[in-house]
């Protein structure tokens, strides 16, 4: 399914250039734009990861990650070892009536890139892949790594880039500390 993502891509780019209406959209890019936006994205990736390391409680979840997704942002991860999950839009993701928090077993997080490799694609659209790893502190302060590698494709909006695609991938070891984690805190109750 990623390949034939991937295969999409350039006629999705192509199409999307041809009927933007920003001025020199229909440019090539020169080397100074390029490198201006792969700063500009990468603030944004930074952001990003920050407010990941910080996410808030309450309904107040939906508002804090509007800002870096597009509304039909599809996203794709291996979050179970058995069964990949596939977001369509926003509202699939976070719908505007659930209250997302985050377990009270958890008593922070921290995301932070690693390797990253970020790719102007047009104006407007960029690639990114990155290595990550997510901390996260339980209650009794044990602290879970979470590695992880994602990919994604982001477009420049009229005031900030957003996440059109995104594909997380996560190595079984991933899979076997988050049973760990699930464990140690049903335990702890």
């Amino acid at each position: 399914m990623l390949t034939r993502a991937l295969l999409l891509l350039p006629c999705l780019l192509s199409a999307c250039s041809a009927g933007n209406s920003r001025p020199g959209a229909d440019q090539p890019l020169t080397a100074a734009h390029a490198a201006a936006m792969h700063d500009s994205v990468r603030t944004f990736l930074d952001a990003f990861a920050a407010d990941l390391s910080a996410p808030p409680v309450g309904e107040k979840a939906r508002e804090a990650v509007a800002p870096f997704y597009a509304p039909d942002i599809i996203m794709s991860a291996d979050l179970a070892p058995d069964e990949p999950i596939l977001i369509q839009t926003l509202d699939s993701m976070v719908p505007a009536d659930e209250v997302v928090s985050v377990p009270g077993s958890i008593k922070s997080t921290r995301f932070e890139w690693g390797t990253m490799v970020i790719t102007p694609l047009a104006p407007g659209f960029a690639s990114y892949t990155g290595r990550y790893v997510e901390h996260v502190t339980d209650t009794t302060g044990t602290v879970s790594v979470f590695p992880g590698v994602q990919q994604g494709v982001v477009r420049q909006g009229a005031n900030a880039w957003r996440i059109m695609t995104i594909q997380s991938a996560h190595p079984m070891a991933m899979h076997q500390r988050q049973a760990a984690l699930g464990a140690r805190m049903a335990g702890a109750k």
